[in-house]
């Protein structure tokens, strides 16, 4: 299991170039990919988002490339600059001083040369570029297993409370029948006044509400869920599973709330809203995951 916050840089350093590679990632629906690449490099975008997907199924994605060409040794002669100092040369001798300006003094003025920019063919520095990408998502990758092995152990700490939370909530279920018994058979005296009781009906009466307030099958259904967001967290760690994590979760949710609404008994309230609590906290959690 892994997280959806990353970061990875590589860099690449040769003859023709210097190139920095930055990924930043964030959690998000989808895989969102935000690629800023240095005009020299359009041609290969899709090859690079291919290789993004490849590594990657979901969050925000900020993929940011700095390219930087090499000029070696070769010069080009800065024309518009050199017809400046010449101006200013006349310029001064018009104002009465004397000398001339030589081609060796020219040449050894402040940026004459300016050094000659290397044209770089995208296909022909492709190897580079998808190495260095490669790197910077492993690291990537990397950084979002830390994580992820970080929220896996408190997914476990979380569901095993919530679990013990479950089985002290059947524990209680037990008591509504008898819950409803007393109160109904206390009504019922009460309006009869000490007449006789029906206990056939009293007994009919509270399997009615009994039924009404039976939260079995919402216990092992929470159960089940539990179970099976446990299993999700032993599978293989590059399996994405943080949609059928966050579906889960709304359906233990909804159990939790089913209970929280029909039972009677204070006991088994307070359980469920101690349960709910960790569930929440469980879907905020799993919104980070891959």
């Amino acid at each position: 299991m892994r997280s959806m916050t990353g970061f990875g840089r590589a860099t690449r350093s040769t003859e023709e170039m210097n190139l920095v590679v930055e990924i930043k990632t964030v959690n998000s629906r989808y895989l969102d990919l935000n690629l800023r690449v240095p005009r020299e490099l359009n041609s290969l975008e899709q090859k690079l988002r291919k290789e993004v997907q490849s590594h990657l199924d979901r969050g925000r994605v900020e993929l940011h490339f700095e390219l930087h060409p090499k000029s070696g040794n070769q010069h080009d002669l800065n024309e518009a600059l050199v017809e400046n100092y010449l101006a200013i040369a006349e310029k001064v001798r018009s104002l009465g001083a004397t000398g001339e300006l030589d081609v060796s003094s020219v040449l050894q003025l402040p940026g004459v040369f300016v050094p000659r920019e290397v044209e770089l063919s995208p296909e022909g520095i492709l190897e580079q570029i998808v190495e260095a990408l490669r790197e910077a998502l492993e690291k990537v990758v990397s950084t979002r297993s830390n994580e992820g092995a970080a929220l896996k152990k408190d997914f476990q700490d979380r569901l095993e409370k919530l679990m013990k939370l479950t089985d002290r909530i059947a524990e209680q279920a037990e008591q509504i029948l008898e819950y409803y018994r007393e109160k109904l058979k206390k009504r019922v005296e009460k309006l009869t006044q000490e007449q006789h009781l029906d206990e056939n009906r009293l007994a009919q009466e509270i399997l009615h509400y009994a039924d009404r307030s039976d939260i079995a099958e919402e216990i092992t259904r929470l159960r089940s869920h539990v179970s099976q967001f446990q299993e999700y967290l032993s599978g293989s760690e590059d399996e994405a599973i943080g949609r059928r994590l966050d579906f889960i979760s709304q359906e233990m949710g909804r159990e939790m709330n089913t209970i929280l609404s029909k039972s009677p008994l204070p006991a088994i309230s307070e359980l469920a809203v101690e349960g709910k609590t960790e569930i929440e906290k469980i879907r905020e959690q799993v919104q980070n995951v891959e």
